[in-house]
Order: structure tokens, then C-alpha cells, then sequence
């Protein structure tokens, strides 16, 4: 590459000026050779490398993450602490709800006054004659080291002189050269936090860290701990203090605080505390932080709701109160933090009241309640179940929105309203609401210092809210006696000196206090409007032009609250009102609420309804003109399994038996190639009116593949499409490669749907009658858990959607379940196995599988679509299930063995057994319900013993689904 003349040539006069300049000795090669295996380098150097000489500026990533994990434990730690502590909330204290974990890593933004001193780390710039950059430290003699220029001593100065203390150094080497000097990480000092706090100890921080920051690493003051007198202590004597009153009301106090090595953060007990109620600004504005408080609120706002939107509300609620818990495995880890009385304290009066928590069960019951609290919200959600509500909490939200849509005008209540419980005012402030269903203020705990008045404690509080009394505010203290005082202070005057314990009140303003007057219902802009004296409802309406095109005019209703408190009804012709007639242009008054109506209102809904094998059939919105092409096109495309040629139209006559028109329904479909609406004869294409109905229907037994499943012990187990019109069982298993050296035919299983489809939750009316529908067993007394409680709406629910051929079967199948136990807790596990087989649609035939593999015709059956054959693996044991000493016992057979001799080796029949009941189900499937104690024993059979005080259930009716478990395990291992 050729390089321009004069560019050589200036470059060597650089050169040459700066060897001139340099000092005798000093070699600028062997400096730059320097500078570079220390990390410095010039302009067109490369970017340096990190120092070898400086220990790593940042930890390991396995350091990191044990500090991680170290800071969330103690994080988990202090809010633990936090929770026990009861009582109202204090001032303040939000500066400490979250750890604020600083770095000492710097963009070299520190000011000129910051003093420098051993662990800081600067970087120093180097530019003019000389240019390089070099990361220093300053060591433990408060020096720093510039490689082949020498030592600068910086410790204990400032920043802005240190800069000078080092040009001065690398002058002497390099004339006519710039310095500058930037921090790029704090030094770490160890301060120690002792007093009332949370976790007292040593913390490492940045030299620069706020006093709020130090504390908030050891959780902040505790509920005794003051936050008037913070004190930095060095040597034994008290360097510098905080107040964070003023830094947190006002923004005032400098809680910045050059921290030195050994420093101590002192937090003394607090002085005087005083508690604010009512309507101060930061009292009763402050977020709601307890979740028994959020529930509250929302509860309360269903008092005049729609009776469905309640239903489904209180189960979301209770579902989300569930959600909120921590998972179980967090929970227990915490509870090693708390102490034992505080999972007792838990379920608080307000909880039970809510019924979101059931009573905590006492020693004795305990153990067998974690189930009943676990359904109720109480006991902590595994992660497995946490899933399942989740799940279930997005289908109840669902169902929701679309009940919001209530119609316009309906007042209905649809409860008996309870004496003395009045409806929440939905338009008071979140405070005033909660006031009012709790029937306590809002509170606050501040601390005052000596001398402080009344006067500091509203500065404090942020002033009283505009609904407070204007007249004057209340305190109570103890007197030297111990009886309770009370005291008007008042707003204007000589405020009064607060003490410890002492109780300052601001109450509301109740009664109307408004001058307005609210338009609702179907007007332009509903809303709350100004009232002048002497204004009339058809001025106001005309003034502000509320009244639309298809308002109802003759009629409009007037809601009138007395002062009593009780209210009175007006009606009006909206028409006549708006004309000034006197008889209609009623006189308004304060508080009053006007509401109007449309012309919908007077009509009912017209429909029409679409059925069939559709992608969208539902009801659909009667429209004038339209015709049947037209719903059809609405209710989407047909599909595989429908007819596409012909359709019915049903008429309704009057309560009469329909009128039914049969439609040509290939020339009514629209494709990709056109649309009928060109289609006008109503003979072909029928103009539609209200309540009309069409029908489409599907083609007979139609499958897109008709599918059976064989597993267990057959040369290849899986999934068959039929390609026959009627396989059977025998064709089935010799096209599956035959059975296996260990199959037992004898006790196969054959599976056949029965009870039609599983119901489908997720339509919402289903859901909705479902929850709203009681349940008979609950009636009888029989909807108990076993602690005695009612079962939670969530569980009745999933019992009445099961098919009713399943009850009872699944009863037994929780009783085989309950035969494993958590090893550290004891608690009784579900087995997956077990839950997997709970079908509810499924039911068991008896089939002679030897003798269809045998060729006998009579015994095959003939396959449908659906259908799941398990072969199990051959066994030589019985099986005894029910109220035996050994609820699910397995034994190996005897010959000669009969049913009495099983009863004997399971230990004998319980008290709650019905003797009579026994029934013996064969491998096969088949039961034999006389004479059973006598009955001879095969392998795969099962004894069934029943409880003699649930003879209500239908388990007996439906013993073929119950399948002998521990064969059908055998046949998937």
C-alpha cells in the first residue's frame, strides 16, 4: 500500500519532538509496551484488555448465584416477619417494602467531592503528548500505581484534587499531557445495622449507598422500631441521623451519607406512636394491602347484582383466593420461618365471614380436614393443581362477560334484602366502601416526637380528604387514672400535643351533601349533572339534549331520597315534560336520579334459530327481510357430516304443532363460486319471521375413520382404523400380531362408550345451570366432606357432570387410591392410575374372550367405533376391595379357595360393611350376586364389599365399569 509524502513526514516530526521531550531514561516505547499488558492502549490501539493487576471487577457466575439465592432467602425471611406483625400500617414504612439491593458499579458520574480511599477504582485518561488509559486502584496505603511513571498518593483527598495530585506526577514525564481521573466502581465497606430491625447484622455496601437503602437491606424498622431518630455512629459517637418523616411526606433531610468501615446504623425503639383513623389523605388513601380486604370489596359489590353474576363471581373469588395462596412446596419452607400460632391466626373472622377459609381443625382432625381445606382455598395448591384451577378459573371468566350484558332497566332483586344491611354505594371512593362493610375507619400508626402537635401529625398525614367534617377532630388518650378521654381539637387554634397511644379520629360527612342530580338509563351522556334552583326534569333533559331518537317518551321514572333516608317513585310523560306541562315537568331535587328508556325495552327479543352439523349453530338476531339463505350463511359451513341436500324450516303457529317447510339446501349454501343472494322466490328461498327454525341434518353413522384401541398383551398394542364394515374382537386381535405367551384372555376388558357425550362445560348456559342446579345428596345431608363441611360449589359441580353411570364406581376408585402415603407428611395420595380409568362414559361388557378366539361366532362381538380392549398379563392373585380390615388387598389363590376364605385372610368385615351385599366380580366381568361366601375363587376376581349406610348410591347398579385394577396395571407395565 503506497503512503502519501507528506504524511511520513509529519508523522516523523511527531516523532522526533516527542523523544525531545521526553526525560533522560525514559523509553515512550517501552511505556506503551507497559500501558498495553496492563489493558492501556492509544487511539488506533486496540480496545485494552482487563488489567491483570486488579482482582475481577465481577463475581463468578456460580458466586452470583449463590448470592442470589442467598438474597431471596432473606428476602423471604423479613416478609415472613412482616406478616406476623397485626395491626394498622405505619407510616413510612412503604420506603422498605422491597429490598433495594444497589451496585457499586459507576458510569463515572461522582461528583468532585466524593474522597477517595482504599478499594475505589478509577480510571485515568492520559491524552495530549502522551495518550493512553489505565484502570488503577487505590490501594490499602491509599496510593495508586501508573506503570513506568511512578505513585500518586490520592487517599483521603477528593476526587477533583486527586486529578491535580496526579498531573502533577505524570507531568514530570510527559510535558504538554492532559489527565483525567474517573470513579468506575465504589469502594465496599462492611457497616453493621443494629437496633429494632428486621435482620440486624454486617452488610457489604457501596461507600455511597443511602441511608434508606443500608436499612432497607436488614427489612427496615420493625413495628417498634423508630423511623423519627435513625443515628450513624462511628467511633462511639453519633456522626449524623435521619428523620424520614420529612424525606418521605415532603421530600426533605438528606439521607446521603459517606459510609466509613465499621460504621454503625443505629435504629432506637420508637417514641411516641399515635394512631390516625378516618378520612386523613395518606390514611385513607393508601393502597389496600391485605387480600381478606380486596375480597371484601368485591363481595360487597354483588349485594344488589345480577343472582347469576353472583353465583359466578363468588366462585371466582373463592378460585382466586385459592390462586393466591402459595404453592405448597413454598408454603411449607415458609412455614419453618413462622411460628405455629400464626397458621392458627390465619383464618381470621373476616375470612370465615367471607367464606373463603374454613375454621382450622383442631389437633384431632387435622389430618383427615387437609383434603376438605385444601378444595376450600385454605390448604396451599400444589403445582399439579394450581393448573387445573387455572384452567377452570379462565372458563368462569368466560362465562362472565358474557352475562355482563344484563338488560337495561331491570330492577330486580333477587334476594330477600336482610334488615339493617344497606346496599354499597358503588360510587363512594374504594376507603369509604371498605369503611362501610367493615364498620371500621381506615388506620394509620405514626410517631411523634416530643413536643410534636396535632398541627405536625395532618402535615404528616397529607391533610384531610374533602369529605372529612370541617368542624373539628376528635382525640382520645388514657388519662393519668387509665380511663379513656375524648376531646374535641380543633382545625383552627392551638393544636394539641400528641402522646404515646393516643387516638386522633377525622370522621366523614354522611347524609347528601351533593347538589346534583344523575340521568341513567337510555340518554345521550348518562351521568351526574349540576342542579340550579327551580330546575325541572324537562329542562334539564332539553338543556342538556339527552333525549335520543328512539327514546321512550312516554314515560320516565324519578327516584327521590328523603332525608329520612327513605326514598320515594315519580313517574312522567317524557313528551309532555319537554312541552313544559306542569302536570310532567316535575321539580327536581338533590340526589335525585332520572332515568329514561328506549322503545327496545317495550319489545321482546326475535330470534332464530339454527341447528345441524354447522361450524356456528346457536340462535341468531331476527332482521327484517332476511331469508334463509341468510341464517344459513350466519350459522357458518357445513360440515363433513352433514347433508347437503336437504333442510327443514320449522314455523311456529301460535303454541300450535309446527309448520314444517322442506328446503332445497344445495341451491341455499353459498361456495367460493357465488351466494343465492339473488334467490327471491319464497318458495325456494322462504323470507324468514320471528321464532322460525331450520334444521340441517348429518349422513347416517358417519366417521371420518372409525378407530379401536387393543393394549396390553398383544404382539403389536395400539390404535386401529377399521377398514371393514363389521370387524370383530377375534379379526381385531389377529390383525394386532395375536397374543402374548402371558396374556390372560380369560379377564380382558372391553370398553364401549355408553353414556353418550361427556358434557360440554365450556358453553356457558351448561356451566351456569350446572352451578345454579341443587344437588339431591346435598338435600339428603350427604353433601358433607368427611369433616362435616359442604362441599365448595366447584366440587358439586364436577360431581353433577359426571355420568350417573359412574357414581359410586369413582367412590370406590378414591378408596383404592387411598392406599399410599406422603413420606414426609403422611398425607393420602391419589394414584395416576387410578384417576386415569375415572371415564364416567365408559362402561365394561362382559365378553367370553376364549371363546371368541376359539371361533365361536355367538361369543364375538362386533367392534364400533371407540371401542378399547385391554389383555392383561396373566396373574395367579384375587383382589378384595371395600369395608374389610384391608380396604384393597391382594392374595394369591388357593385351589379350593372360596369367597368366605378371602374375607378371612383381608381381616374380616368392618362395621360399616353390608353383609349382603357382597357381590364376587369375575376376571370376565360378570357378577354373581347369590350365594357369593360360598362361591369359588378364581384368579383376576375381584370381592366387592359395600358400606352398609350408603345404600342411596348407585354403585351397586354399576359394578360391571369397576375394571380389577391391578390386572389392568399388569397389562400396561
Amino acid at each position: 500500500m503506497r503512503v502519501p509524502i507528506s504524511r511520513t513526514i509529519l508523522a516523523l516530526a511527531v516523532a522526533t519532538t516527542l523523544s525531545a521531550q521526553l526525560p533522560q531514561g525514559l523509553d515512550l516505547q517501552a511505556l506503551k509496551q507497559a500501558a498495553s499488558a496492563q489493558g492501556v492502549g492509544g487511539a488506533a490501539d486496540s480496545v485494552p484488555a482487563r488489567s491483570t493487576a486488579l482482582p475481577a471487577t465481577s463475581p463468578t457466575p456460580e458466586e452470583a448465584a449463590r448470592q442470589l439465592d442467598a438474597d431471596d432467602k432473606l428476602d423471604r425471611e423479613i416478609q415472613a416477619l412482616k406478616r406476623r406483625e397485626k395491626g394498622p400500617r405505619r407510616f413510612a414504612a412503604d420506603l422498605f417494602d422491597v429490598r433495594q439491593r444497589g451496585s457499586a458499579a459507576t458510569e463515572g458520574g461522582i461528583a468532585e467531592d466524593y474522597v477517595l480511599g482504599t478499594g475505589d477504582r478509577l480510571n485515568l485518561n492520559v491524552f495530549g503528548s502522551a495518550t493512553f488509559e489505565l484502570p488503577v486502584q487505590v490501594d490499602g496505603r491509599g496510593e495508586i500505581v501508573i506503570p513506568k511513571v511512578g505513585t500518586a498518593k490520592v487517599g483521603g483527598l477528593t476526587l477533583g484534587r486527586a486529578k491535580q495530585v496526579v498531573q502533577g506526577v505524570v507531568g514530570r514525564n510527559f510535558s504538554r499531557s492532559s489527565v483525567d481521573l474517573q470513579v468506575i466502581k465504589l469502594r465496599e465497606v462492611r457497616v453493621f445495622v443494629l437496633g429494632e430491625v428486621y435482620k440486624p447484622g454486617s452488610y457489604l455496601v457501596s461507600s455511597l449507598s443511602s441511608l434508606v437503602n443500608v436499612l432497607s437491606l436488614a427489612g427496615g424498622p420493625t413495628a417498634v422500631g423508630s423511623y423519627r431518630d435513625i443515628r450513624v455512629m462511628r467511633g462511639g459517637q453519633k456522626v449524623a441521623g435521619l428523620d424520614l418523616y420529612p424525606l418521605r411526606a415532603e421530600g426533605l433531610g438528606n439521607p446521603n451519607v459517606a459510609l466509613q468501615n465499621g460504621d454503625t446504623l443505629f435504629v432506637p425503639m420508637a417514641q411516641n406512636q399515635v394512631t390516625l383513623e378516618g378520612t386523613f389523605a395518606r390514611v385513607a388513601l393508601a393502597p389496600v394491602q391485605d387480600r381478606a380486604d380486596e375480597q371484601l370489596l368485591q363481595l360487597g359489590a354483588l349485594q344488589s347484582g345480577d343472582e347469576d353474576e353472583a353465583l359466578l363471581e363468588q366462585e371466582i373469588l373463592r378460585l382466586e383466593y385459592q390462586m393466591a395462596q402459595a404453592p405448597r412446596e413454598q408454603a411449607q419452607e415458609e412455614n419453618l420461618v413462622r411460628n405455629g400460632a400464626e397458621a392458627a391466626d390465619r383464618s381470621s373472622s373476616q375470612d370465615l365471614w367471607l367464606g373463603l377459609v374454613p375454621k382450622v381443625p383442631t389437633a384431632r382432625n387435622q389430618g383427615t380436614d387437609t383434603k376438605t381445606r385444601a378444595s376450600n382455598g385454605a390448604e396451599p395448591l400444589a403445582l399439579e393443581e394450581r393448573l387445573a384451577v387455572e384452567a377452570r378459573l379462565a372458563q368462569l371468566r368466560r362465562v362472565l362477560a358474557a352475562l355482563k350484558l344484563r338488560a337495561r332497566g331491570d330492577h330486580r332483586i333477587l334476594k330477600e334484602p336482610v334488615a339493617g344491611q344497606e346496599p354499597v354505594d358503588e360510587s363512594l371512593p374504594e376507603w369509604r366502601r371498605l369503611w362501610d362493610l367493615k364498620g371500621v375507619a381506615p388506620r394509620m400508626v405514626f410517631e411523634m416526637k416530643p413536643g410534636e402537635t396535632t398541627a405536625d401529625a395532618l402535615r404528616y398525614a397529607g391533610g384531610l380528604l374533602p369529605e372529612s367534617s370541617p368542624a373539628s377532630l376528635t382525640l382520645r388518650r388514657r388519662g393519668p387514672d387509665g380511663a379513656l378521654q375524648a376531646v374535641d381539637v380543633p382545625l383552627v387554634g392551638a393544636p394539641a400535643v400528641l402522646g404515646w397511644g393516643d387516638v386522633l379520629s377525622a370522621l366523614p360527612r354522611r347524609g347528601p351533601q351533593e347538589r346534583a342530580v344523575t340521568v341513567q338509563g337510555w340518554a345521550r351522556v348518562p351521568g351526574s349533572f349540576a342542579r340550579t334552583e327551580g330546575l325541572r326534569v324537562g329542562d334539564l333533559l332539553a338543556r342538556e339534549s339527552q333525549v335520543l331518537p328512539d327514546t321512550y317518551m312516554a314515560r320516565g321514572e324519578i327516584v327521590r331520597q328523603l332525608p329520612d333516608g327513605t326514598t320515594r317513585f315519580l313517574s312522567f310523560d317524557l313528551a309532555k315534560a319537554l312541552q313544559k306541562d306542569p302536570s310532567h315537568n316535575l321539580l327536581l331535587e338533590d340526589r335525585d336520579r332520572v332515568e329514561l328508556y328506549r322503545l327496545q325495552d317495550l319489545r321482546l327479543p326475535r330470534t332464530v334459530k339454527l341447528l345441524g352439523p354447522v361450524t356456528r349453530p346457536g340462535i341468531f338476531p331476527f332482521h327484517e327481510g332476511m331469508r334463509a339463505s341468510d341464517l344459513i350463511f350466519r350459522a357458518g359451513l357445513p360440515l363433513k357430516s352433514a347433508d347437503r341436500l336437504t333442510a327443514e324450516l320449522a314455523r311456529s303457529r301460535d303454541g300450535k304443532p309446527s309448520e314444517v317447510v322442506r328446503l332445497d339446501l344445495a341451491r341455499l349454501l353459498s361456495t367460493e363460486a357465488g351466494s343465492p343472494v339473488g334467490i327471491q322466490d319464497d318458495a325456494q328461498n322462504p323470507r324468514l319471521q320471528p321464532d322460525d327454525q331450520i334444521s340441517l341434518f348429518e349422513k347416517p353413522d358417519y366417521r371420518v375413520h372409525r378407530t379401536v384401541r387393543i393394549l396390553g398383551q398383544v404382539a403389536r398394542p395400539g390404535s386401529y382404523t377399521m377398514d371393514t364394515e363389521r370387524p370383530t374382537l377375534a379379526q381385531l386381535i389377529q390383525r394386532a400380531g395375536g397374543l402374548t405367551r402371558e396374556a390372560m384372555p380369560k379377564a380382558g376388558i372391553f370398553l364401549r362408550s355408553m353414556g353418550g357425550e361427556t358434557p360440554e362445560l365450556e358453553d356457558p348456559l351448561k356451566l351456569l345451570e350446572a352451578l345454579k342446579k341443587p344437588d339431591p345428596r346435598a338435600q339428603a345431608g350427604a353433601a358433607l366432606g368427611a369433616s362435616g363441611q359442604e362441599l365448595p360449589p366447584s366440587k358439586r359441580l364436577v360431581q353433577q357432570a359426571q355420568d350417573p353411570s359412574s357414581k359410586g364406581v369413582n367412590d370406590i376408585l378414591e378408596r383404592l387410591n387411598e392406599t399410599r402415603r406422603q413420606g414426609a407428611t403422611g398425607q393420602l395420595l391419589r394414584g395416576p392410575l387410578m384417576h386415569g380409568l375415572i371415564t364416567g362414559s365408559l362402561n365394561r361388557m362382559v365378553v367370553d374372550f376364549e371363546a371368541a378366539l376359539n371361533g365361536n361366532a355367538q361369543a364375538d362381538v362386533e367392534l364400533q367405533d371407540g371401542d378399547e380392549i385391554v389383555i392383561p398379563r396373566a396373574t395367579d392373585a384375587a383382589y378384595v376391595v371395600g369395608e374389610t380390615a384391608s380396604p384393597f388387598a391382594t392374595y394369591k389363590v388357593q385351589k379350593g379357595m372360596k369367597v368366605s376364605d378371602m374375607l378371612k385372610l383381608a381381616g374380616g368385615l368392618t362395621h360399616n360393611a353390608d353383609y349382603w351385599g357382597v357381590r364376587l366380580l369375575k376376571a370376565d366381568g360378570r357378577i354373581l350376586d347369590s350365594w357369593v361366601q360360598g362361591r369359588a375363587v378364581e384368579p383376576g376376581d375381584t370381592v366387592l364389599v359395600p358400606q352398609r349406610f350408603r345404600r342411596d348410591t348407585s354403585w351397586q347398579e354399576n359394578l360391571q365399569a369397576l375394571t380389577p385394577l391391578a390386572l389392568v396395571l399388569n397389562a400396561i407395565k
